[in-house]
């Protein structure tokens, strides 16, 4: 979860990346059986949370991957300085040396949309990258990120998206009653 300086947004949208990022943690934290927030800078009460200092994802990305865990969400705006690129190179070395069968799942939710590109700044190829405007939406992109990662079939996301259109439509149907 980043809190770096650059997490304070922009003067149109102040502090958007970082209230996205908290809003996430409490999501996951109220959904897991087991949930482990990993903010960087190291933060002791997430409540308390500021923008500040420099973006070192690739220590925060060793450290998850420490706990063996099934899943790992970057919630970041893809800017890295600390070092430069480190996520992005722990990521590629991870996935082929320790993980090519990709048993881990490693995501990127972006909260913001880098108008240069007209897409979500990415931090690397082996961190695929998905927008995540707003953090209600988590659970929606969780169910596209085995298919952006590349380890789903087309088929399961075609699953995927006609059950979430038929829930969809049976909570509009319930609502023009």
């Amino acid at each position: 979860l980043d809190r770096s300086y650059s997490s304070s947004g922009s003067t149109e949208r102040r502090r958007r990346p970082l209230a996205v990022a908290l809003a996430v943690s409490q999501l996951l934290r109220a959904a897991s059986d087991e949930y482990r927030p990993i903010w960087t800078p190291a933060i002791d009460d997430e409540l308390r949370v500021i923008a500040r200092g420099q973006t070192d994802l690739a220590s925060a990305l060793l450290e998850a991957l420490e706990w063996k865990p099934d899943l790992v969400l970057i919630v970041s705006d893809g800017y890295e300085n600390d070092p430069s690129r480190g996520a992005a190179e722990v990521a590629r070395v991870f996935r082929e040396h320790l993980d090519p069968t990709r048993r881990v799942s490693m995501i990127h939710l972006n909260p913001v949309f880098d108008a240069d590109h007209y897409a979500p700044k990415t931090i690397g190829r082996a961190l695929p990258t998905v927008g995540l405007r707003d953090a209600e939406d988590l659970f929606t992109m969780l169910g596209f990120a085995r298919f952006v990662e590349g380890s789903a079939p087309l088929e399961e996301l075609e699953h995927y998206l006609a059950r979430r259109v038929a829930q969809l439509l049976g909570a509009e149907d319930g609502a023009q009653r």
